[in-house]
C-alpha cells in the first residue's frame, strides 16, 4: 500500500471506499481468531497464548474496530452532556447485548477438558461487546479531556494511549510467552505510567467552567448513572441466575484474550475516574454558575454599550443604554447618571438617566452634589457598603439601597459626570464588582465625549471648525503623556494626514509589573477613521484590564468592531505586554506593519507573526490566524512600533522610506535615549520626504527601550503625542 493510501486510512473522518475496507477486514479477522479458538482451545487454558503471531492478529482486528468506532464518533461530535449520555445509552446497549449472550446455553467444562462450541462463541461476543463499549467509553471522554486542547494536554493524551496499548504485552507474559524478569519489566514499564497518566487525564475537566447550572445539574445525574453502572450498582449479584458481576464475565474475557482484558480493565478504571471526577467538580462548580452568567451577560452589555458609541448623536438614548448596562451586566440592582452642564452655569450634576429607580427618589435620598464632588476631587469610585451609615444618604433611603458605588465619568482633561450604582444588600459589591463598574464607566466617559462632540458639530460650528474640535478630542484620546520607568524608557507621537485620523496607540499599566501597549491603524482617513480610532481606545481601555492576552484581547476586539465597522473597512492592529519581572515582550499582530527590534550590539529582526485586520473576517478564522511573538529583553534592546505611514512616506520622485532605511536609521542611533532616538527617525523621514508639507497618510511612531531592571536616572516628562520636528 502506498504512503498516500495508508495516510487515507487512517484518516478522519475516513472515505466510503475505506470504510468498507477496513468492515470487511475485520468481520475475516474476527472470524478466522474465533475459528482459531474453535480449534486449538481447551476448557482451562485459552488457545496458544504464546503464539504471539496470533495474538498480534488478534489486537490488529480490534484495532481496526477502534479506527470504525473513533470514525462513526467523529461525525457525530457532542457537547459535555451529549458524552455522558451516549456513554450511559452505549453501557445500556451494552448490558442488554451482554444478558442476552450469557442466555446461549454452555459453561466452562472441567479442566483439561475441550471446552464446548457456545463457550467459544459466548467469549468471542462478549469481548466485541465489552472491547467496543469501552472504545465509546474513551473516545467519548476523549472528546472531554481535549477541550480547550493545549500542547501539553495533547501530549498526555496520546502518552495514555501508548501506554495502554504497551500494558496489553503484560498479557503476553502472563502465559509463560516471556520469562519472569520480562514480564516484571513489562509489568512496571507499561501498567504502572498507564496509571498515571490516567491520573493526569482525569484532571482535563476545563469544559465544567462554561456550562449553565441546569446544565451543570443534568450532568451529574447522568455522571451518577454512569458511575453506578461501571461499579455495578445497577447490576445483579454473581451468584444470580444471570448476572454482569465482574466476576461473571472476566473468566470469559481472560479466556478470550489476556492483553485485550487489560486494556478492557484500564479503559474501565480510566471511565470510573474520569466520571467521578467530573461528577465532583460539577457539584462544587454549581456555585460559581451564577458567577459565570453574569461574566456573559457584562460582555453582551458592553457590546452593546460599545455599539452604541457611533449613535452618539441621540445623548437621551445613550444615556439610558449607560445606566442599563451595569443592571443588566448583573453588578447592580440601580443606577442613575449625573451630568455635569457647564453651559447652563450650574457647578450641581443632573440627573439625566434612571434604572430601576426613580430620579425623584435619587435626588431626594443622596446627595448627588456631595457625591459627585468627592469623585471628581479624587477621580477614583466612592464605594458605600452600609449606606445608612453615611451623613450624605437620607435615612428613609429604604431597605431596597443598602449600598452605593459612585463611579467618576473622568476624561483626560475633566469629570464630565458620574455613574451611581445601588444593590439592595449591605456589602453588596465586592472588587471584581468595583473593577467592572470602572469598565462602564470608562466606556460611557468616551461615549458621551464622542456625544458632546457630535452636538457641537450639528448646533455650533461649521464644517472647518468642526473638524477642529475633532482633532483635538482625538489627540486627547491619546495618551497626553508616558509613563515614567526605571526598566525602560518611551517615546511616541502621532500625526494625521489630514484634520483627523484613524491612527491610534495607548499604553496602559496593569498589575503584576506588567503594561500593555497597542499601536493600530484604521483603514482609510479622515473623520470616518477617527470615528472607529476613538471606539478602538474605548475597547482598548475596557478590555485590556479584563483579558490582556495578546491573542484573547485582539479576539474580543475584533468580536466588538465586528459590528460597528462597515464592511470596507478594517483595523490592523499590534498588541502586546511588557512583563517586568520577567523582562519580555510578548505581542501579536492583527495585519499590522511588523514591530522591529534592534539590540546593542546592532542586530535587527522585524517581528512577522501572522494575523489579518480586525473586520474582515467576524467568525473562527481571525482567531485561527492569530500567533504570538515572544523576545527576552536584553538592556540596551530598542522596539519600534509605527503605522504604514511611516514606512510608506514617499519623497519627491515617489520613493517610498521602506523599511530598510528605518531598520538602518534604528541601528545608527540605537544607544541614544528613547525621546532622542524617535526624534531622530523623525527627522530623517522629513528629510528624505523633502519640503512637503503634509503626510499622505496618518503616521505614528513608538519607541521602547529596554534599560533592564536596574534604576536609572528619571527624566522630564515629556508629551507623548506632540509633532515632531
Amino acid at each position: 500500500m502506498s504512503r498516500i493510501s495508508i495516510k487515507r486510512v487512517f484518516s478522519t473522518p475516513l472515505t466510503r471506499f475505506w470504510r468498507g475496507v477496513l468492515i470487511a477486514v475485520f468481520l475475516v479477522l474476527f472470524s478466522g481468531t474465533t475459528v482459531y479458538y474453535l480449534l486449538t482451545g481447551t476448557a482451562d487454558r485459552p488457545p496458544e497464548l504464546a503464539s504471539i503471531g496470533f495474538q498480534f492478529v488478534l489486537l490488529a482486528c480490534y484495532g481496526i474496530l477502534w479506527l470504525l468506532i473513533s470514525d462513526w464518533l467523529e461525525a457525530k461530535r457532542a457537547a459535555p452532556a451529549q458524552a455522558f449520555w451516549h456513554v450511559l445509552v452505549a453501557g445500556a446497549v451494552a448490558a442488554v447485548l451482554c444478558l442476552g449472550v450469557l442466555l446461549i446455553p454452555g459453561a466452562f467444562t472441567e479442566p483439561g477438558q475441550p471446552a464446548t462450541v457456545t463457550v467459544y462463541i459466548k467469549s468471542a461476543l462478549l469481548a466485541v461487546v465489552v472491547i467496543g463499549f469501552c472504545f465509546i467509553l474513551v473516545l467519548r471522554f476523549r472528546d472531554l479531556v481535549r477541550f480547550r486542547r493545549t500542547k501539553k494536554g495533547e501530549r498526555n493524551w496520546k502518552l495514555l494511549l501508548v501506554f495502554m496499548l504497551l500494558s496489553t504485552s503484560v498479557g503476553f507474559a502472563a502465559e509463560g510467552a516471556l520469562p519472569v524478569l520480562i514480564q516484571s519489566i513489562f509489568t512496571v514499564s507499561t501498567i504502572l505510567p498507564a496509571l498515571a497518566l490516567i491520573t493526569i487525564n482525569v484532571f482535563r475537566i476545563s469544559w465544567i467552567v462554561h456550562m449553565p447550572a441546569r446544565q451543570k445539574a443534568f450532568v451529574v445525574l447522568l455522571g451518577l448513572l454512569v458511575l453506578g453502572g461501571l461499579t455495578g450498582v445497577w447490576g445483579l449479584p454473581a451468584d444470580a441466575p444471570i448476572s454482569l458481576h465482574p466476576d461473571v464475565l472476566a473468566p470469559y474475557l481472560i479466556y478470550y484474550s489476556i492483553p485485550l482484558f487489560i486494556f478492557v480493565l484500564l479503559s474501565l478504571v480510566f471511565g470510573l475516574l474520569y466520571t467521578l471526577s467530573s461528577v465532583l467538580s460539577l457539584i462544587f462548580h454549581l456555585p460559581t454558575s451564577e458567577d459565570f452568567r453574569r461574566s456573559v451577560d457584562e460582555i453582551a452589555a458592553m457590546q452593546s454599550l460599545t455599539a452604541l458609541v457611533r449613535e452618539a448623536v441621540d445623548f437621551d438614548k445613550l444615556a439610558a443604554r449607560i445606566v442599563a448596562t451595569p443592571v443588566e451586566a448583573g453588578r447592580a440592582n440601580a443606577a442613575w447618571l449625573a451630568i455635569l452642564e457647564y453651559e447652563s452655569g450650574s457647578l450641581d450634576p443632573k440627573i439625566v438617566a434612571t434604572h430601576k429607580i426613580s430620579a425623584e427618589k435619587a435626588g431626594t435620598f443622596f446627595n448627588t452634589s456631595a457625591l459627585y464632588n468627592e469623585v471628581a476631587g479624587s477621580r477614583e469610585p466612592v464605594v458605600l457598603q452600609h449606606v445608612a451609615a453615611d451623613h450624605r444618604v437620607a435615612k428613609a433611603v429604604g431597605k431596597e439601597t443598602q449600598s452605593l458605588v459612585v463611579a467618576p465619568l473622568s476624561a483626560h482633561t475633566e469629570v464630565l459626570g458620574a455613574l451611581f450604582v445601588t444593590r439592595e444588600v449591605a456589602h453588596g459589591f465586592q472588587q471584581d464588582d468595583l473593577e467592572a463598574i470602572r469598565m462602564f464607566a470608562a466606556q460611557a466617559t468616551l461615549a458621551i465625549e464622542n456625544a458632546r462632540l457630535f452636538e457641537s458639530k450639528i448646533e455650533r460650528e461649521r464644517l472647518a471648525r468642526e473638524l477642529g474640535i475633532a482633532r483635538e478630542v482625538q489627540q486627547r484620546l491619546l495618551p497626553q503623556s508616558l509613563p515614567q520607568l526605571d526598566y525602560m524608557s518611551l517615546a511616541a507621537s502621532s500625526e494625521s494626514a489630514y484634520e483627523v485620523g484613524g491612527d491610534y496607540y495607548d499604553i496602559l499599566q496593569l498589575e503584576s509589573g506588567k503594561f500593555a501597549f497597542i499601536v493600530a491603524d484604521v483603514s482609510g482617513k479622515g473623520t470616518s477613521a477617527a470615528f472607529y480610532m476613538a471606539e478602538m481606545q474605548g475597547i482598548f481601555q475596557s478590555v485590556a484590564n479584563i483579558t490582556p492576552d495578546p491573542c484573547q484581547f485582539l479576539h474580543h476586539a475584533n468580536q466588538a468592531l465586528g459590528n460597528s465597522l462597515e464592511k470596507n473597512v478594517f483595523v490592523s492592529a499590534i498588541y502586546g505586554l511588557v512583563d517586568y519581572t520577567r523582562e519580555e515582550l510578548v505581542l501579536a499582530r492583527a495585519g499590522h506593519c511588523p514591530a522591529a527590534i534592534v539590540n546593542t550590539g546592532g542586530q535587527a529582526r522585524l517581528l512577522r507573526s501572522r494575523g489579518i485586520g480586525m473586520g474582515l473576517d467576524r467568525h473562527e478564522l481571525f482567531g485561527n490566524t492569530l500567533e504570538v511573538e515572544h523576545h527576552e529583553f536584553q538592556p540596551g534592546d530598542v522596539v519600534v512600533l509605527y503605522t504604514d505611514g511611516v514606512v510608506e512616506s514617499r519623497n519627491a520622485v515617489g520613493e517610498e522610506f521602506g523599511y530598510e532605511r528605518l531598520i538602518a536609521a534604528i541601528q545608527r542611533h540605537r544607544h541614544e535615549s528613547a525621546q532622542a532616538l524617535h526624534d531622530l527617525l523623525l527627522l530623517e523621514l522629513n528629510e528624505f520626504r523633502g519640503e512637503q508639507d503634509t503626510y499622505e497618510d496618518d503616521r505614528t511612531l513608538l519607541i521602547m527601550k529596554w534599560h533592564g531592571a536596574s534604576p536609572r536616572p528619571k527624566t522630564k516628562q515629556r508629551p507623548s503625542n506632540t509633532a515632531s520636528p
